[in-house]
């Protein structure tokens, strides 16, 4: 038993000698990340502008809706424009000039609105007729309210194309 308080000892010892002579050094660091502004936009599911089938009649308009889906991170300021589609009357327009073509190139005008109450024309010139918000970091849904004024048209299947963009 002795031997063995011996040899503990003397392990004590060398470790005691070890950490008497230990040096340290020390350096510093920094953690980064630099965070930029982002926004995604797309169309949801079913979130074309379906305005289904009607017929023919004049003076009768028909209503539907859509959805885009905006995601920007957290306090990005954005704004959404629509652009007028790729059958416009006039390229200049404000919104108004908004057409459906079917295969023969006749047209079915239509509207694409801000408001349910289809008042504000949506359009592509930033700070008149878009869609002004801020980033939450999740998706928002906004809503896109179309109106065809009239099925006061020749019997086919219109279609139009419009581009949505995010400025932030």
């Amino acid at each position: 038993m002795s031997s063995l308080k011996a040899f503990l000892i003397a392990i004590t010892l060398v470790a005691a000698s070890f950490s008497s002579h230990a040096q340290t050094a020390t350096t510093q660091f920094q953690v980064r990340i630099v965070i930029t502004e982002s926004c995604l936009i797309q169309s949801v599911t079913a979130s074309d502008i379906d305005f289904a089938s009607h017929a023919r009649s004049t003076g009768i308009p028909v209503d539907a809706q859509g959805t885009l889906q905006v995601n920007c991170t957290l306090g990005t300021p954005y704004a959404i424009g629509l652009n007028s589609g790729a059958n416009a009357s006039s390229p200049t327009a404000a919104g108004d000039n908004r057409r459906m073509a079917d295969a023969n190139n006749r047209y079915v005008a239509y509207g694409l609105y801000r408001d349910a109450g289809r008042q504000d024309f949506w359009g592509d010139v930033l700070g008149s007729n878009t869609l002004a918000g801020t980033g939450t970091a999740t998706d928002q849904l906004i809503p896109v309210f179309g109106r065809v004024p009239s099925t006061d048209a020749a019997a086919g299947s219109y279609v139009d194309t419009v581009i949505a963009t995010v400025t932030y």
